[in-house]
């Protein structure tokens, strides 16, 4: 029985000293993080697998700003607040309720920005006996050691309006280059990492008359030009010269290496959206317009079904595309073709709407078609914008229609600064203005 005992005994303790040291080389490596460098520390944990603990006597790294190596620079960013006074803070713990200050010139977001903080890592050394325990955790713990740096991508993002390059635009199109509707714009544009538009033109040769707009294909190449990237055709012109001219917009769209959302062969294409990869950030595109106002010559259906078409802002079928789209994207970006034309009233449904695709994990609604430029409000951290008015367009009705806003999201750790452009058209051609940017209407936390 002795023996027995002896040999049960002497076989559990190994049994649970394998566990312990199974235990100790699985137990993940922490990374301890002083207050002021909580959003630093949160990014590097995520970059490298690392959890964060509050304790620093169990971490297996610390955060400082004094010892250690140096592993990257935190911009401090120069504020303005709503009273008028200026004050200097980390750039990650900036409120989109303060307003950056430029400082030489410069923004915390761009090369050069000169006044940055170190961001060094102590490891925290441990016991002979315990790293030689733990085996080969140690030695994931020194991979880490040589490998880690902190690095911040800043990720610009520029949205912006209706984009109509037929009728007289295309006439200047014709006179000038494809370009002419963009020069005084495309240096702004082409610093983003995406750019967004409503391309409200099919552009091709071929098609059948059902209503207003068409452009011809030369003009896509304008839009290449100015850095647009993606497209909505999620719009009441998409089939303006009937399927044809839609696929032909498709195709030439692509040969130019721009991608359009919105429309498709069939429901599923049209609400499948995109999603681009930006400095390890994942941005999504989705699109829609609202049917009361499509509107054609002949009998075509214009909603995307099992047939081609657009896709309809129909509520149900938003948010369940916005919580699809939220698990393969970082951001969401929900473009709406919606609104009464020339009414600079938001309505209770677009309120709700609106809000409603935040609430369902949205980041940024971005609303364009009544031709004027609407308030804009932040909800829960996150923009919306109910309409920005024309970018490219010709005549309608002055002054209110010739006046727009170019987008400017800039993402980095989060959303940092929404940076807004009054914009006017002058010739068919938009024009950077020198107006103050238009504040938000609310701000809903």
């Amino acid at each position: 029985m002795n023996g027995r005992k002896g040999i049960r005994f002497y076989s559990g303790l190994l049994l649970f000293l394998i566990l312990a040291r199974t235990a100790s080389i699985n137990k993940p490596i922490t990374l301890y993080v002083p207050d002021d460098f909580k959003r630093v520390g949160v990014i590097v944990a995520r970059e490298y697998g690392l959890t964060l603990t509050t304790y620093k006597a169990d971490a297996d790294f610390e955060l400082s700003g004094i010892d250690g190596e140096l592993i990257g620079y935190e911009p401090i960013a120069l504020y303005q607040n709503v009273d008028g006074h200026t004050f200097w803070a980390p750039y990650l713990e900036k409120s989109l309720i303060h307003k950056t200050l430029s400082v030489e010139g410069l923004y915390p977001y761009e090369d050069g920005y000169p006044f940055k903080r170190e961001v060094r890592v102590n490891r925290i050394s441990k016991p002979f006996l315990q790293r030689l325990w733990s085996g080969s955790r140690s030695q994931r713990i020194k991979e880490i050691e040589k490998n880690i740096r902190f690095t911040l991508k800043p990720v610009r993002l520029v949205l912006v309006g209706d984009i109509m390059l037929g009728r007289k635009v295309g006439d200047f199109i014709q006179k000038n280059s494809p370009e002419y509707p963009f020069l005084n714009v495309i240096d702004l544009i082409k610093k983003a990492d995406i750019a967004f538009a409503n391309l409200e033109t099919p552009t091709c040769l071929t098609g059948e008359f059902i209503n207003l707009f068409r452009a011809h294909p030369d003009s896509i190449a304008g839009l290449k030009a100015a850095g647009i990237d993606v497209v909505s055709l999620a719009n009441n012109h998409a089939l303006d010269y009937h399927l044809e001219c839609l696929q032909e917009t498709w195709e030439r769209l692509g040969t130019e290496g721009i991608t359009h959302i919105g429309s498709g062969m069939n429901l599923k294409e049209a609400t499948d959206g995109v999603v681009c990869r930006v400095n390890n950030l994942l941005v999504g595109f989705l699109a829609y317009t609202e049917t009361w106002f499509l509107y054609s010559r002949v009998g075509i259906d214009w909603v995307a079904s099992n047939y081609p078409g657009v896709a309809p802002m129909y509520k149900e079928l938003i948010i369940n595309d916005v919580k699809r789209m939220k698990e393969k994207a970082d951001l969401v970006i929900v473009s709406l073709h919606w609104g009464i034309e020339y009414s600079q009233t938001v309505t209770k449904q677009e309120e709700d709407l609106a809000k409603s695709i935040i609430d369902a994990g949205g980041d940024v609604v971005f609303g364009h078609h009544p031709h004027v430029v609407k308030p804009w409000i932040i909800y829960k951290g996150k923009p919306i914008f109910y309409s920005v008015g024309n970018f490219i367009f010709d005549p309608l009705k002055p002054p209110l229609t010739e006046q727009g806003l170019l987008v400017e999201l800039i993402y980095f750790g989060g959303l940092k600064d929404i940076r807004i452009t009054p914009t006017i058209i002058k010739d068919c051609q938009v024009n950077l203005t020198k107006l103050p940017s238009p504040l938000p209407d609310a701000i809903i936390n």
